[in-house]
């Protein structure tokens, strides 16, 4: 079933997956950018684990050709925190979040070393943003449950910060955040669940939260 997905023209994700109705923006995607063209055969998906087969037909409506394949929930939820940072590497972080398979993305309220600050009036369209590219991101790379990106949250001591000086990543830390360019201080890093290392060398913060997801995917794969 996975080479299905894989190797369909396109996936979309519907509100409901017995009576698929694409959206007017997902229908333009489909028709003029990505040149789909009918009885092509693409997936569809309700982000909550079920999918199934159609074929696009002449008009633009969704045909189905397969019965609905409901796969199961990851083992544990994986969970990546992120002060957001300047240009557009928040929106780099969360398709790239996406594209690894974290379930929940969270950007961080302002940190005392943050520059960038989404707290005054402008954190809704940012968030509003980031949903939308988690959602072509997961589209792009075949997901059947869309991730969920949060409202702005403080670091908080369900945390684990990712630093140089923690331990060892590993199958137990399912909820990490990571700080902004200059890193969490000490104040806010007592208040965590404590430090784990993603390896001995700086990382811009981008990289960080794809490092950080990459090894907490690999521990929830191999769990025995």
């Amino acid at each position: 079933m996975i080479s299905t997905l894989r190797e369909s023209t396109a996936h979309i994700f519907v509100d409901s997956i017995d009576a698929p109705v694409i959206s007017e923006f997902d229908a333009h995607h489909l028709l003029r950018v990505l040149r789909i063209t009918p009885r092509d055969a693409v997936t569809i998906s309700n982000g909550r684990g079920q999918w199934r087969s159609c074929v696009l037909d002449a008009s633009g409506l969704l045909e189905t050709t397969s019965d609905v394949v409901s796969d199961s929930a990851p083992r544990w939820a994986l969970t990546v925190a992120f002060a957001p940072v300047k240009g557009d590497r928040p929106e780099w972080t969360v398709q790239k979040l996406t594209e690894i398979g974290v379930d929940n993305i969270i950007p961080l309220g302002s940190t005392q070393r943050g520059v960038v600050r989404w707290e005054d009036g402008q954190a809704d369209k940012h968030i509003e943003r980031l949903r939308r590219i988690a959602r072509e991101a997961a589209m792009q790379s075949r997901r059947t449950w869309l991730p969920i990106v949060h409202d702005v949250t403080h670091l908080s001591s369900s945390f684990y910060v990712a630093d140089p000086s923690g331990e060892p990543l590993d199958a137990s830390h399912r909820v990490i955040a990571i700080g902004p360019e200059g890193g969490f201080t000490a104040e806010e890093t007592s208040s965590s669940a404590g430090l784990v290392s993603l390896g001995d060398t700086v990382l811009r913060a981008e990289t960080a939260a794809v490092s950080a997801a990459v090894l907490m995917t690999m521990h929830r794969r191999n769990a025995k």
